[in-house]
């Protein structure tokens, strides 16, 4: 027990109860544990007026402990286990929230209820006859004795109650002391915090403001390429288109050297067919001189055999003298058409020589204009490749333009809610700093208390 509580035997001297009081409470030893259990469950109607004590003493815990603790009382076993007992009842009262005077008023009402069930109370011992008076002195000092058990038992009762409650109040105030310095960690915290959210706060508005600025910076130039890139595709098409005029020429070229080479190749087999003739007509030529040679001297001959005819063959020499000059004539045309002949054959080669290079010719520049063809269609194939890539592109861009506007918007709208936050924090610091002078000033009152 703490050294609040008066020692022992000094208590039970300053209520004056003596080994005498103690013998006769012992007496009611089987009257208290026959009894009492059932009286106190009928006294919780008494209680009825103060709610915060009915409840108190209808729990389990508080009723064994006040049924114990009464018990030893009415029983005399005022020790140290009664000390303990009176401890224990005190701090469950105390627990169960029973206020310092609810310790009076169940004293007073369960002490009278002992008192009128043993007969002790003033009317009870009216009763009495005078013959009884061993009786009536025996109850009066019954009565005596329970009264100076009641009175030490209540002291004792709200001394214990008293050092209980010190102690609860010394815990208290030792968990406000942690609690205020948990407190004021918390506000120092929270406050360092709501500074660094403020911090924070101003460095996001000013990166959101700066992102706003790139982001319209981005998109002006977004525009730009968008742009760029939409006379780029449009220059292309452009190409493209000049690209297909000139395949088609270039095909139309390339049809015409197709039949201009095919008319080259018809010509060189009509002109070595003529060359061929030539050489015909020179065999032909010989063959006339040959055959007008031979009539030539056959006319002589005829002329010859004529002469010796004489006037009989006079008519004869006449045809002959006819076919002579007719074979000479023979002779002369036919020199003079070969004398044309070798002009002819040598003119049908060169006609031959030139017709084959101009084919060879007509050929080298069909095969150079299917090339030109050829590339210029592969030109004209990367060019429509180039314009559809640029039109990508140029979605692109225009996407991206439309990226960067929501960028901008959303920066805008970040913007607004990061001024929120500093709002935010700004307010919060300074209820933190309120929070913390009106703990500071709960603090200072609770110490004063």
């Amino acid at each position: 027990m703490s050294d609040a509580i008066i020692e022992h035997d000094a208590r039970l001297r300053t209520f004056r109860i003596e080994a005498y009081d103690l013998a006769l409470l012992k007496r009611q030893r089987d009257f208290a544990q026959s009894r009492l259990p059932g009286l106190l469950e009928e006294l919780h109607a008494s209680f009825e007026a103060w709610p915060e004590i009915l409840r108190a003493m209808q729990e389990p815990e508080v009723h064994a402990l006040r049924l114990a603790h009464w018990i030893r009382l009415v029983s005399g076993e005022i020790d140290d286990g009664f000390l303990k007992s009176a401890h224990a009842l005190a701090s469950a009262f105390h627990a169960h929230g029973v206020p310092v005077h609810g310790v009076a008023i169940c004293h007073a009402i369960v002490g009278n209820a002992i008192g009128a069930e043993l007969g002790l109370l003033r009317v009870g011992l009216g009763q009495l006859r005078f013959w009884q008076r061993r009786e009536l002195n025996r109850r009066i000092a019954l009565r005596a004795a329970l009264q100076k058990a009641v009175q030490l038992d209540l002291e004792l009762l709200l001394e214990t109650y008293t050092l209980v409650q010190k102690q609860s109040r010394e815990r208290s105030q030792a968990e406000i002391a942690a609690f205020e310095v948990t407190v004021r960690d918390v506000v120092a915290s929270v406050g360092g915090s709501a500074r660094v959210i403020e911090t924070l706060a101003r460095t996001m508005s000013d990166t959101v403001q700066e992102t706003s600025f790139q982001a319209l910076a981005a998109a002006s130039a977004s525009d730009a390429a968008s742009e760029n890139v939409r006379n780029v595709a449009n220059a292309t098409e452009e190409l493209s288109i000049s690209l297909s005029h000139i395949s088609a020429e270039i095909t139309g070229a390339t049809t015409k050297t197709h039949d201009a080479s095919a008319a080259a190749r018809t010509t060189e087999v009509i002109v070595k067919s003529l060359a061929q003739s030539a050489e015909t007509i020179g065999s032909v030529v010989d063959l006339i001189r040959t055959i007008a040679s031979q009539t030539s001297m056959l006319a002589l001959n005829a002329t010859i055999e004529a002469a010796r005819a004489g006037e009989a063959g006079r008519g004869f020499a006449v045809v002959a003298q006819e076919v002579k000059q007719l074979s000479e004539r023979t002779g002369k045309a036919t020199d003079e058409i070969a004398a044309q002949v070798p002009t002819m054959q040598a003119r049908s080669r060169e006609a031959i020589l030139a017709i084959e290079s101009i084919t060879g010719f007509v050929s080298g520049m069909d095969q150079t204009t299917l090339n030109i063809a050829g590339t210029i269609e592969q030109q004209r194939a990367a060019t429509e490749e180039i314009a559809r890539s640029v039109n990508f592109a140029a979605q692109g861009t225009q996407e991206v333009a439309q990226t960067i506007g929501s960028v901008n918007e959303a920066a805008q709208i970040a913007g607004a809610s990061v001024g929120d936050v500093l709002g935010v924090a700004q307010s919060l610091s300074h209820h933190a700093g309120l929070l913390a002078e009106a703990f500071e000033s709960l603090s200072h009152r609770n110490r004063a208390a």
